[in-house]
C-alpha cells in the first residue's frame, strides 16, 4: 500500500484562509474602532460642519474612536513573509492604544480595539471555519 500526501495543495488552501482571516481581522478593527463601547471622561465636540453649520456632535461616553477619522483610515494590512502585519500610521495610535494623560494631569483611559477583535475572531477557531 502506497500513501502520497500532496502538501502544495494544503499549503495553497492554508495560505487562502490565513488571506481570508486577514481580511475579516482588517473589518473587525475597523468595527471595533467605529463602535460606541469605549468610556470617556469628558464630552467633546468633533466632526465637521458641512455648508448648512450642521454635522459637529458632541461625543460622551459611550463613544467610538473616531474624532476626525484619521487614525481609522491610517489602518494598514501589510503582507510580510509568513504572514501580515497591522499598523496604525498616525502618531498618536498608541496613545489611543494605552491611555494617557493630559498636561493638566487629567489621567484618559485606554481604548483598545485589538483585543476585542481578536475575541470575536479567535485566529485558530476561526481558520478552522474557514479551512472546512
Amino acid at each position: 500500500m502506497k500513501i502520497e500526501l500532496n502538501d502544495s495543495a494544503l499549503q495553497a488552501r492554508l495560505q487562502r484562509a490565513f488571506e481570508r482571516y486577514s481580511q475579516l481581522l482588517e473589518a473587525q478593527f475597523t468595527k471595533e474602532i467605529s463602535a460606541k463601547q469605549f468610556t470617556w471622561p469628558t464630552t467633546t465636540t468633533r466632526g465637521r460642519t458641512n455648508r448648512k453649520g450642521k454635522g459637529r456632535e458632541d461625543a460622551g461616553s459611550p463613544r467610538d474612536i473616531i474624532d476626525s477619522g484619521a487614525f481609522r483610515q491610517s489602518q494598514l494590512r501589510t503582507p510580510i513573509d509568513n504572514g501580515f502585519r497591522f499598523t496604525w500610521t498616525v502618531p498618536y495610535s498608541y496613545l489611543i492604544l494605552k491611555g494617557y494623560r493630559t498636561a493638566t494631569g487629567k489621567q484618559m483611559p485606554p481604548r483598545d480595539w485589538i483585543k476585542p477583535a481578536l475575541a470575536k475572531l479567535p485566529p485558530l477557531s476561526t481558520l478552522q471555519k474557514l479551512l472546512l
